[in-house]
């Protein structure tokens, strides 16, 4: 994929999910923010900044004006393999998109992942190819099957996996990825190696960029009623400071009751972990030209279907009585439409065209 489209595509992408992800729970949104965080530690211990210090140092490198030398390719492709192994900043969208998943934030969202070799012991954690294979497995798992496909390919695991291991030969035409343990040996064309970076990139600032979106929105301080992680819902505050330090924290005596909270409780329910979902009822099909729409858009929806008009009827009866619609627009009903709901909550929609309109906006973003 051209480095620009994907740019393009993953600004869209990430604009549902991160707009998504804060309606469904705020404040396990916000936590993810943190990326890497064990608790309370000195500064200096994140891997989170020497990423972003990687990252600078890499597009410095790609944008000098005259060509690399051997010894400056070589460092290049060193900093690219280590952004892809950057676990601790992609910690932060794990937990992102585990709250679609109705899932607890969690401090170790990759745990699942580590080996741990029993003699000589070693506590093994994941590599890039785990990782984002593992990312593109939960975004699909919450129906977000085109960011899924944008994570599969945010890193070249075949060039990450040549420098890791010093199985590559540098040479005029590009890359050779020897694979002197099993596999064809494959040349990657200059040109090919240079958008391979650029996606890379790409997909780190644009990530980079949106985290400190969200972050920013807590300036000033907010308190919001809800779940953080496993605790019950009560008041918290978070707050971005002006001195740049980002802090969630509770004075709150217990659980308290929030009408906003126990709506959005309510829709999350009924998407059951997923973005997307329409409902059906008896002898009533999801027109194919709308899950087709809903498809290029970046989804794969999830369909409930209904054996009686009776269970149809109820689910409207609920809505109607929790004000589970979504509040910014009309709901009359109009004849063949499909009864849908997003985390923004319940809507009747007639065509992938008010679908599209009923996503998130997309900010423009600009390429220098």
């Amino acid at each position: 994929m051209d480095p620009r489209t994907y740019l393009q595509a993953l600004n869209t992408q990430l604009t549902y999910l991160y707009a998504y992800a804060l309606k469904i729970n705020e404040i396990d949104t916000a936590a993810a923010m943190f990326g890497e965080f064990r608790g309370v530690q000195d500064a200096g211990w994140s891997t989170v900044a020497t990423a972003q210090e990687v990252f600078q140092e890499l597009k410095a490198l790609g944008s000098k004006g005259t060509p690399l030398t051997r010894s400056e390719l070589r460092q290049l492709l060193c900093l690219y393999a280590h952004l892809a192994e950057a676990g601790g900043v992609y910690e932060g969208l794990l937990n992102t998109l585990r709250v679609a998943q109705l899932k607890a934030y969690n401090l170790w969202p990759f745990q699942g992942l580590v080996r741990v070799r029993k003699e000589p012991r070693a506590v093994i954690g994941p590599n890039a190819n785990a990782m984002f294979r593992h990312l593109a497995q939960v975004a699909t798992a919450i129906g977000m099957t085109g960011l899924a496909g944008l994570l599969e390919i945010a890193f070249r695991d075949d060039i990450r996996n040549g420098i890791a291991h010093a199985d590559y030969i540098l040479v005029p035409e590009g890359l050779r990825l020897r694979r002197r343990n099993g596999g064809f040996p494959v040349l990657v064309p200059n040109d090919e190696l240079v958008g391979a970076i650029q996606i890379g990139l790409f997909f780190f600032e644009i990530l980079q960029c949106f985290q400190q979106q969200t972050v920013m929105s807590f300036r000033p301080a907010r308190t919001v009623v809800g779940r953080f992680s496993e605790n019950p819902p009560m008041a918290w505050k978070i707050e971005l400071t002006d001195d740049g330090k980002f802090s969630i924290s509770t004075n709150a005596p217990g659980p308290q009751f929030d009408r906003g909270h126990e709506r959005q409780k309510r829709i999350n329910d009924h998407l059951g972990g997923r973005m997307v979902t329409a409902y059906a009822g008896p002898d009533i099909d999801v027109p194919p030209a709308l899950i087709a729409a809903i498809s290029v858009a970046g989804f794969e929806v999830s369909i409930i279907g209904f054996e009686s008009s009776e269970q149809f009827d109820d689910l409207i009866a609920e809505v109607e009585k929790h004000s589970l619609w979504d509040e910014t627009h009309s709901n009359q009903e109009a004849v063949g439409a499909t009864l849908m709901a997003t985390p923004l909550g319940f809507r009747r929609i007639s065509s992938g065209e008010e679908f599209q309109a009923w996503l998130p906006v997309v900010d423009e973003v600009l390429i220098d």
